[in-house]
């Protein structure tokens, strides 16, 4: 048995055991990359322009977490650490774009 057939079957027997779709999974992260990297350029827009940021700014929170709250909201049985991790690894990612994203937005001033 090769490493990629491990990988699959391991990954493909979490998925059975807490009710999520692998393949919906990683097609969630997939997708939401670009969604979330077009938002993060409507924020820039949107304060050029001297708009509110508060829909981008919702989109991209949103985006940024689709994946872990299919898993929360669609999975059964996920033990606690795992909940905890979605929380750490969200609150420690969100933290490093907030800061990235604030510094590039402060420098722009609106029309």
């Amino acid at each position: 048995m090769n490493w990629w057939t491990l990988v699959k079957d391991y990954y493909l027997e979490l998925g059975r055991t807490y009710k999520v779709d692998p393949a919906l999974f990683l097609g969630i992260h997939v997708v939401a990359t670009p969604l979330f990297l077009m938002a993060i350029g409507w924020i820039y827009k949107r304060k050029k322009q001297g708009r509110s940021l508060l829909i981008p700014v919702t989109t991209a929170l949103v985006v940024f977490n689709a994946a872990n709250l299919y898993l929360v909201f669609w999975g059964t049985n996920i033990p606690a650490l795992i909940y905890f991790l979605i929380s750490l690894t969200t609150v420690i990612s969100g933290y490093s774009t907030y800061r990235k994203v604030k510094a590039k937005v402060n420098d722009i001033h609106p029309r």
